[in-house]
């Protein structure tokens, strides 16, 4: 996968490779959340769809990079804090950094759903 970021993504990561295969592993770990419905991981989807997963898995990592790296996935910290009728965010939406992060990007999302991986209905025989 390090080698398809790098030469094929042409991502636009600069550190060190260690750094890049945890990033990517990451990404890979959300875009596998994203698919497991379809009974299919990353290393086990089909060849005609393995190009679409290995780019949403790359711009997933570019996402997690966009937002702060591996700390915008381990972060512990709080967006908002709510004691009884007094409340504090510290941004406008609400919406915490840490989720955003851990949940599959717009643009991932836009290449998987033609593959029909992100499908969560019933299957009928």
């Amino acid at each position: 996968m390090l080698d398809f970021y790098k030469n094929v993504w042409h991502g636009s990561f600069d550190g060190a490779d260690e750094e890049l295969t945890q990033l990517l592993s990451r990404a890979s770990d959300i875009v596998d959340n994203a698919i497991c419905m379809s009974g299919y991981t990353v290393s086990t989807v089909p060849e005609i769809y393995g190009e679409r997963v290995k780019k949403a898995i790359c711009v997933q990592t570019d996402h997690i990079i966009f937002l702060g790296g591996i700390e915008s996935i381990t972060e512990g910290s709080y967006s908002s804090v709510s004691l009884g009728k007094f409340s504090y965010s510290d941004n406008a939406s609400g919406e915490s950094k840490n989720s955003s992060a851990t949940s599959l990007c717009d643009l991932a999302e836009n290449y998987l759903l033609p593959t029909g991986l992100l499908y969560r209905g019933v299957s009928v025989l």
